[in-house]
C-alpha cells in the first residue's frame, strides 16, 4: 500500500497541522499517531467528566497530544534561530510532547486521583515495554535509543534539562496547549492567551540548562497566561458542577469496589481489566490499555441492573446527569467543616439514602501551584525574565502581579449533597459563616 507523503490534521485551535513524511522526525510521528496505543486516547475524554457541566467539553487526549507536538514544533522553530544547535532534538522533543499523555486511563484525571495511580508512570511503561509504540521507535534509523531517552524526557531526567522542560515546567508546550483547547472546548474565554509572542520571546539559558522569557513583551504576554491558567482553575477545572460530578464517580466506583469485595454473589458484570484496576492489583500494560471511557462506561450501564441498590442509583444518577449539588463552606475551621458534613449527613439519612456514598467534603487545593509556584528545589522550572538590560529574575520577583497571585490563599471547602436535601438546607445554611 502507498503511503501518503503527506498528513492534515485540521485542528480548531491551531488550525492545519501537516506533517510530511519526507522528514524523519515527522514520518516517525505519523507512525506514531497510527499505533494503536496512541489511537487509544480518542476513547480518554481530554477534560474528565466536565462535559456534564460545559457541553462542548467533548474533546479527547488525542487532539490535545497532537497539538502540544505540533506546539513544541513551532517553539523549536523559534528558539533554533538563536540555538540552531536544538535541532538535534528534535525528533526526541516531538515524540515525547506527542507520547506525554498516552498514559492517561479513563477520565483522565479523575480517576488518577480516585485510585491513586500515576498516568505519568503508565506513559513511560508504554513507551519502555513490549508495545507497537516501542516497536515504532526502535525502527527510528536517526536514533537506537529513542524509546529510553523519551522515558527520561517524561521524568525528567534527561540532560539537559530545558528538553524536559519544553514538555513539562512551568511554561511548556502541554499547558500551552490544553489551555487554548480547554477554553475553547468549554465555550469560555478564560484560557486565551498570546501564544505566538510566548514562543517568540522564549530562549535557552544553556549554562543553567532552561528556557526564559527576553523582554518587557514577552513578560506580559507570560503574566497574561498564568492569569489564564488562573482563572481556568477558578472558573473550569474547580466549576461546582464539576467538582459535584466527580464526587459522584468517586462514590460510584468506591461502591463498586465494596460490592466487589463484601458481597457473596458476584458484581453484576465486570471484565478482569476492570477488575484488576479496581481491586489495585497489579496490571500489566496490555491490561491497562484495555481501559477506556467508553469501556468504563458500559460498566456503569450494565451496573444499573445490579441488585445493590446503592450501586445500580449512583450508575443511574451519573449516566442521565442527575448531579450531586455543591456549596461553597467559607471557612477553614476543621470543626465546623465537620459540624457542617455532619448535618448534611443527618439529613440524607432521613431521606433514606446512605450518607458514606452521598454526602462529602471536596477540597479543591487551589494553591498557587495550580497556576504558578517558584519551586527553590527545582529553579530551572521557574519562569525567568531577562529584561532589556540583561539581568535575570524570577517572574514574581519583578512583576507585582505575578507576586500577589503567587501569595494569595485560594483553597476553598465545598459540601456535595444529594438533591433530595436541597429544600432542607436552612439547618446547614446557618452553621455556614456569613463574610
Amino acid at each position: 500500500m502507498i503511503k501518503a507523503k503527506k498528513r492534515t490534521y485540521l485542528d480548531p485551535i491551531h488550525q492545519d497541522i501537516v506533517l510530511d513524511r519526507k522528514d524523519p522526525a515527522e514520518n516517525l510521528i505519523i507512525d506514531l499517531i497510527d499505533t494503536e496505543e496512541f489511537q487509544r486516547l480518542r476513547r480518554i475524554g481530554q477534560l474528565g467528566v466536565s462535559y456534564f457541566t460545559f457541553q462542548g467539553a467533548e474533546g479527547s487526549r488525542f487532539t490535545h497530544s497532537v497539538g502540544v507536538m505540533h506546539v513544541a514544533s513551532k517553539l523549536l522553530e523559534q528558539l533554533a534561530e538563536k540555538h540552531p544547535s536544538v535541532l538535534e532534538y528534535r525528533p526526541l522533543v516531538l515524540a515525547s510532547a506527542l507520547l506525554h499523555d498516552i498514559g492517561h486511563g479513563p477520565f483522565s484525571h479523575v480517576t488518577e486521583q480516585i485510585l491513586c495511580y500515576d498516568h505519568e508512570n503508565w506513559s513511560c511503561r508504554i513507551v519502555d515495554e513490549d508495545t507497537r509504540v516501542r516497536e515504532v521507535l526502535d525502527n527510528f534509523s536517526e536514533d537506537k535509543n529513542l524509546a529510553e531517552k523519551i522515558v527520561k524526557v517524561l521524568k525528567k531526567q534527561f540532560r539537559p534539562k530545558f528538553v524536559s522542560h519544553m514538555i513539562s515546567s512551568q511554561l511548556d508546550c502541554d499547558r500551552f496547549d490544553y489551555l487554548l483547547r480547554d477554553s475553547y472546548m468549554t465555550g469560555t474565554k478564560y484560557g486565551l492567551f498570546a501564544l505566538q509572542r510566548i514562543l517568540r520571546s522564549l530562549e535557552i539559558d544553556e549554562e543553567n540548562e532552561r528556557m526564559i522569557v527576553a523582554g518587557e513583551k514577552g513578560q506580559v504576554a507570560v503574566e497574561d497566561y498564568l492569569f489564564a491558567r488562573f482563572s481556568m482553575y477558578a472558573q473550569v477545572y474547580y466549576h461546582r458542577k464539576n467538582l459535584a460530578a466527580r464526587t459522584l464517580l468517586a462514590k460510584l466506583i468506591r461502591r463498586a469496589r465494596y460490592v466487589m469485595t463484601h458481597r457473596r454473589e458476584p458484581i453484576s458484570y465486570i471484565d478482569e481489566p476492570t477488575r484488576k484496576w479496581l481491586s489495585g492489583e497489579d496490571l500489566d500494560v496490555k491490561d491497562y490499555l484495555h481501559l477506556d471511557d467508553v469501556q468504563l462506561t458500559y460498566h456503569f450501564k450494565m451496573w444499573l441492573r445490579d441488585p445493590d441498590p446503592i450501586l445500580s442509583d449512583l450508575a443511574s444518577r451519573f449516566l442521565s446527569r442527575k448531579l450531586f449539588k455543591a456549596i461553597r463552606i467559607p471557612t477553614q475551621d476543621k470543626k465546623l467543616n465537620r459540624d457542617i458534613e455532619g448535618e448534611a449527613r443527618r439529613l440524607t439519612k432521613q431521606a433514606n439514602l446512605d450518607p458514606d456514598y452521598y454526602v462529602g467534603i471536596e477540597y479543591t487545593g487551589f494553591r498557587p501551584y495550580d497556576y504558578y509556584r517558584p519551586d527553590a528545589d527545582n529553579p530551572q522550572t521557574n519562569i525567568m525574565i531577562r529584561s532589556e538590560e540583561g539581568e535575570v529574575r524570577e517572574l514574581s520577583r519583578v512583576s507585582l502581579a505575578v507576586e500577589a497571585l503567587v501569595k494569595g490563599d485560594y483553597e476553598s471547602n465545598w459540601l456535595v449533597y444529594p438533591d433530595e436535601i436541597s429544600d432542607r438546607l436552612s439547618a446547614i445554611k446557618e452553621l455556614i459563616p456569613v463574610k
